[in-house]
């Protein structure tokens, strides 16, 4: 895995994690300003966190001779054509809308694919009934809603919402609401190498449903032997546990994040290695610790909970520099953190549809609660079918990608 420790200790210098050194500016939180991932050039997306910024190479492959399929009608028939062709390509959408997968889970089987739902037309576009599991590498997902709920299933229905599948490699999930799992919101598989999740809403957890494990509600599950993984500006909400989980031997980064209303939230193993850094966790319900479970090896800095809640439980093996840590990545403070996340996260934080402006003000509110169903906060979305014709261009695809990234990320930009 890369480690830059030199770099990220010169950032901060003689002083603490919460010097200025390290973390960005109250204007950097608006927009980073940087060139988007890669170093392509264009503009930089409204949110702070690039898909480049934690150990993942998003979408290395692409360029502009790389082949743009379009999905026509919100099917899930329409979807698959587009997507699971061979070979790098980018997927863009002429039409909004709710594509129902039938209480199937939907598969990417196919290496190096951009699914790039901010050029859908407004309000974007929900998968529902499913959930979607990346079973390749070198994928890059962008600016889609994965809503699985209990499907009208008996016991025995547990999908995930956005999982990468054990062994792969390189694969971005950015700016995606993933709520009402069965199993967990959003994870990386066992044994996976170069894994992010930046900027998502990963929230509601179904509790009492169809899992045979009895109440489940979980957020993230990073699976045993994972290395390369990096948490970034995501907000969990309504979870109860797995905030996230960092299983045995497994590498991590977990930054900025926001982790609201759970009884459990970052659980390690004996064997974890982590950087825990600038995160915010509220509303804690039944948890002793906010971080515990062994004798797990960190980095904990500039954290902040509520006053009755420990941080760190007893086992855990402090260090005094990240053990692991991303090629130039420079946190927020938690607090400024906490205002970018709400602010930026989800699927299309400036033309966001009902349940993520709910969950949104939950945060904001300190209200809402867990639940067994989505029936209990309005159901499944059926969203407006509106189609509009893209014209791709020839050249510097890439900028054009983050043109449409701007429009659904930065309040003020237009979501047309």
């Amino acid at each position: 895995m890369t480690q830059d420790r030199r770099t990220f200790l010169g950032a901060i210098g003689a002083g603490s994690i919460g010097g200025a050194g390290l973390f960005a500016s109250n204007a950097a939180a608006a927009g980073n300003g940087r060139s988007g991932p890669g170093g392509r050039g264009g503009p930089a997306a409204g949110s702070y966190f690039d898909p480049d910024d934690g150990f993942a190479d998003a979408a290395p492959w692409l360029d502009d001779d790389t082949p743009v399929y379009k999905v026509t009608e919100p099917t899930r028939e329409a979807l698959d054509a587009a997507v699971n062709r061979s070979g790098p390509r980018v997927v863009v959408f002429e039409t909004s809308g709710t594509i129902d997968l039938g209480a199937e889970r939907f598969t990417i089987k196919e290496d190096g694919l951009y699914l790039a739902g901010q050029t859908a037309p407004s309000p974007g576009i929900t998968l529902i009934r499913g959930g979607m599991w990346v079973d390749a590498d070198d994928c890059l997902l962008r600016h889609v809603r994965v809503r699985p709920g209990d499907a009208n299933q008996e016991e025995g229905w547990v999908p995930d919402g956005v999982r990468t599948a054990d062994g792969t490699q390189n694969n971005v999930i950015d700016h995606c609401s993933i709520t009402w799992a069965v199993d967990e919101n959003g994870s990386p598989g066992y044994d996976s190498v170069d894994t992010t999740y930046s900027n998502c809403i990963m929230a509601e957890g179904l509790a009492d449903a169809t899992h045979p494990k009895g109440t489940h509600s979980y957020g993230t599950l990073v699976g045993d032997g994972s290395t390369g993984v990096a948490l970034l500006g995501n907000v969990w909400a309504h979870n109860i546990g797995r905030n996230p989980r960092l299983k045995a031997e497994t590498e991590s980064v977990v930054v900025n994040n926001v982790m609201y209303h759970y009884d459990e939230a970052t659980n390690v193993d004996d064997s974890t290695v982590a950087s825990v850094v600038g995160n915010s966790y509220l509303r804690v319900d039944e948890g002793d610790y906010n971080i515990e479970g062994g004798s797990a090896e960190m980095y904990i800095e500039g954290n902040i909970t509520d006053p009755e809640t420990p941080m760190v439980g007893p086992e855990v093996v402090r260090l005094d520099e990240p053990p692991v840590w991303p090629d130039g990545l420079s946190p927020l403070s938690a607090e400024r953190a906490e205002d970018h996340a709400l602010a930026y996260a989800g699927a299309r934080p400036a033309d966001r549809t009902y349940h993520d402006r709910r969950v949104v003000s939950d945060v904001r509110t300190f209200d809402g609660d867990y639940i067994d169903s989505q029936e209990e906060v309005g159901g499944y979305p059926d969203l407006p079918v509106n189609t509009r014709q893209l014209n791709v261009p020839k050249g510097e695809l890439w900028q054009w990608l983050e043109s449409h990234a701007v429009r659904v990320e930065q309040p003020g930009a237009g979501s047309r």
